[in-house]
Parts: C-alpha cells; structure tokens; sequence
C-alpha cells in the first residue's frame, strides 16, 4: 500500500522517501525501475480519483497519467497534445532525460480555480502566493495541475508547466526556468500571451538596482504583485531569448547555470557576460548585478 503523509488536505500526498526507501537501486535496470515506479504512480492516480470525487477519471499513455472530469474525448485529446508536447520540447531544448522519475508523470486536471488552489496549497506553506492557473510540483513525484478552461488555454499550460517538467533535474534559476518555459510555450503553441503595452507603460517605474535581486532570487515569480509578476516574466523571456539565439552555447548554458549564483558563472564561462550585462542590454545601464544570497531556494 502507498504510504502517505499525514496532512490535513482531502487529497493523499505519497510519503515518496518512504517508497524510495523500497524502491529498486539507482543502477538496477531501468526496465526494472520504470515498472517499479509505473506502479506507485498507479496507484497514487486511484487514490486521487477517490479523493476528487465523482466523475474524475484516469486515463494513461506511454509517459503521462492523466486525473480529470472533462468528457473523454478532450481528455484524451490532452494526452496525445502531452505526448506529442514533451518531445517537441526536449528535442528543442536538446534533452536526453526528463528529469522525472521512472514511470510516468502525473496530470491532475481540475474543473475550477477553487479546487485547483485548494490542491495546490497543500504542497504549500502558509502564505500568500502569486495567482496562477497551472504549476509543476517537482517535490517528491513530480507532477502537475491546472484548472481546465478550453483546449486552447490547456495547450498553452501543458507546453509552460511540461518544459518545467523537463529542465526539472536541472539546478537552474528560477529566471532561466521561467524564461525557457515561456520560450517552449510559445515555439509548441505559436502563441504569446505577454501585455506588451502594459509592459511598455510601466517597465522604466518597475526596475531598480533593488527590485532586480528578487528577480535574481526568484521571489519575484512567487510574490503576489500582479505587475511585479508580469514584468519579471518579461524579462525572463527577454533575457532567455537573447542567450538562445547562440543554440551553439546555449545547450551547455542551460546544463551549467546555477540558482546559487543567478548563474553568473556559466554566463561567464560561456557568453563572456555577468548577469548584470546581459539585464543592461535591455534596461540600460545600471547596478543590476546579483547580490548575494542569490537564491531563496533550488528551482
């Protein structure tokens, strides 16, 4: 039986030290790894449909569970648009590991915004976050949930949230992950959502030499500012897009940078620039330099 935390919220949350604990050894086979693992996920995704309730179902393909109550034909819709996703990122991102545990990665897919938050913060401390409709939780087995509006709106998490799945074994920081995701979202989607006129209006007010540390830590995604969010993102994928016009460095960038550092030394080793020249090629010149401590947490 799957071993679970204690915990006050309505939906099992897997002791997954407790299953390592049983798991096979790091160097047995991977077949022997994948079924061992294939058949925790398994179970965790019987548990979760119990505990969602009524009309939650499962379903499953080659790399993906998925948990959810949208009619079968958009669920199977969002496997093969998942499948079809994760290789079209990690061959853009040139990755040969999906940075998750053997078997296959869970997809909780919610029919509204209180469920979805309410899943959500229980893999949070107390607090007040950011607002979001989709997020990767790479604690434990990794996995991710987001609230289902329409097919469009499913397309462009999956692509965000599966590129966060992807990078996941990477020590990156928060900025780069970000920056890639919005990347990846936009090459699978051909969309871009960003509020460009808003941006414009407000992006010489919002960037000081203070104000850009908690973008290099990366408190800035988690703070519940809405223009202090918008605007970290944009230069997330401002600053991530100018790096990946090097494909050529860009591949040993994203393996080498760092959130103990904002990745100053891989920019370093790589693109001959500090952090600080790569943010005043947009902004202008400035101290925008990361100071330590650099990150509040592993991305």
């Amino acid at each position: 039986m799957l071993p679970l935390l204690p915990t006050d919220s309505r939906f099992p949350i897997p002791d997954w030290s407790a299953v390592q604990a049983s798991a096979p050894a790091a160097d047995a086979a991977p077949a022997e790894l994948d079924a061992f693992w294939t058949e925790q996920g398994r179970e965790w995704v019987h548990l979760l449909k119990r505990a969602f309730g009524e009309g939650y179902q499962g379903y499953e393909s080659a790399n993906f569970w998925l948990v959810s109550r949208e009619p079968a034909d958009t669920c199977r819709r969002l496997v093969v648009w998942a499948e079809q996703t994760a290789a079209k990122v990690k061959k853009l991102l040139r990755l040969d590991h999906a940075g998750r545990l053997f078997g296959k990665c869970p997809m909780v897919v919610v029919h509204d915004l209180d469920t979805y938050h309410e899943y959500f913060a229980a893999y949070l401390p107390d607090g007040e976050y950011a607002g979001s409709g989709g997020v990767y939780l790479n604690r434990g087995y990794g996995h991710f949930v987001f609230s289902f509006l329409d097919m469009g709106q499913a397309e462009a998490v999956l692509a965000h949230e599966l590129t966060h799945a992807c990078v996941a074994h990477l020590p990156i920081p928060a900025w780069l992950n970000e920056g890639v995701a919005q990347l990846c979202e936009i090459h699978v989607t051909g969309r871009d959502h960003a509020r460009y006129e808003e941006i414009k209006e407000t992006l010489g007010e919002h960037w000081t030499p203070e104000s850009i540390q908690a973008f290099w830590s990366g408190a800035a995604f988690l703070e519940n500012d809405d223009i202090g969010q918008m605007h970290s993102y944009h230069l997330a994928k401002v600053l991530t897009s100018r790096l990946a016009r090097r494909p050529d460095l860009f591949h040993d960038f994203l393996h080498e940078a760092h959130h103990d550092d904002a990745g100053a030394a891989a920019l370093r080793a790589r693109y001959q620039l500090s952090p600080g020249d790569l943010v005043a090629d947009y902004l202008g010149d400035g101290d925008w330099e990361p100071r330590p401590p650099f990150a509040i947490s592993a991305s």
